[in-house]
């Protein structure tokens, strides 16, 4: 998936690994497993080509029984055909124990728990994927790269009336109902909502449960709430996407996102919240005047989630902030546009 802003990576079946160095593990139509009697093992990709960026963000799909893990770290090509470490983005169980890591830093950039943000433009990377714990399966591996100087690149692309006055039925859920830790749900109430489209009624504090990062102290970590969404026989993962113009082929499709923005006072009217640094709704539709149709778990009741946005002053506040940033959820087989 390629985009003025972005490229995303998916890899899921057996040929994407063609070329990839594994010890312990087998790529096959199930995804990545280990192999007969092996505690561990690890995969490395070959060199994966994208148009220049710096920032990426990785999501995955995973089986993780009592005891299994998955960590997934990604290094990047340098000046002069070098490569910087390998950065981690912590370690995934449908367990307690999931944590991101801390402490990432160096002259060729950092990890901001889910994000590599690097301090110059790179245009290859590699990823390495360690599986643990009989059973365990990666079914899924998906790379958004994105260059920050191109987050709003796509920026009042011009939107497909045909898929206006067109919205998808999502229930809606409010994240402020719940007084131990509601306020700070916002990812996991929409992965919440978007499941309970597809028929998965998972509530939202076993959602906030199961995307609980123990390291971050939170629920916004974005790979592990797309690595839950999996757990409920989702395929899940995150993109970035251009503009409001390709979000509505999703939501002409029937497909829901979770998109990231935040605003400061003023700035999107008729928020639930006055100010955001950093806050998830999912995105159902456009009304008739093409304006973008939320569910905002920030409203006060569930009665209230349902919102209208003004349409340009939305999309600058997605676009600046979080470079279009959206999971896709749906049940695997879903043709995605």
């Amino acid at each position: 998936m390629t985009y003025p802003n972005s490229t995303t990576v998916l890899h899921e079946q057996p040929g994407d690994w063609a070329g990839a160095q594994a010890s312990g593990v087998t790529a096959g139509a199930g995804g990545l497993s280990l192999n007969a009697g092996a505690a561990s093992g690890t995969l490395t990709s070959g060199t994966i080509r994208a148009a220049a960026f710096d920032e990426l963000v990785p999501s995955w799909n995973a089986v993780t029984p009592a005891g299994g893990s998955v960590s997934v770290e990604v290094r990047t090509e340098l000046t002069g055909g070098k490569w910087s470490r390998w950065f981690s983005f912590g370690t995934w169980s449908s367990g307690p124990s999931r944590a991101s890591l801390d402490g990432q830093k160096d002259a060729a950039g950092q990890v901001l728990t889910d994000t590599l943000r690097l301090n110059a433009k790179a245009a290859a990377f590699q990823y390495r994927v360690t599986l643990r714990g009989a059973g365990t399966r990666v079914t899924l591996l998906a790379f958004t790269a994105s260059d920050r100087a191109r987050r709003a690149a796509g920026m009042g692309t011009p939107g497909d009336r045909a898929a206006w006055g067109r919205e998808v039925r999502v229930p809606m859920r409010s994240q402020m109902i719940y007084p131990d830790g509601g306020p700070v749900w916002c990812s996991p109430t929409s992965v919440s909502m978007i499941l309970a489209h597809w028929g998965r009624n998972v509530t939202v504090p076993d959602a906030a449960r199961g995307t609980f990062d123990r390291v971050y102290d939170g629920t916004g970590n974005w790979p592990f709430n797309a690595a839950y969404a999996a757990t409920q026989g989702m395929r899940a993962f995150i993109t970035r996407l251009p503009s409001l113009a390709q979000a509505e082929r999703f939501t002409a499709a029937g497909i829901p996102l979770a998109v990231s923005l935040g605003w400061k006072a003023g700035e999107l009217p008729g928020a639930a919240l006055p100010t955001s640094s950093g806050h998830l709704m999912v995105l159902t539709g456009f009304d008739a005047g093409g304006n973008p149709v939320l569910n905002d778990p920030a409203a006060p009741s569930d009665a209230g989630v349902r919102r209208t946005y003004p349409r340009a002053a939305f999309e600058k506040l997605w676009l600046t902030h979080s470079g279009g940033l959206s999971y896709v959820i749906a049940p695997p087989g879903t043709r995605l546009p």
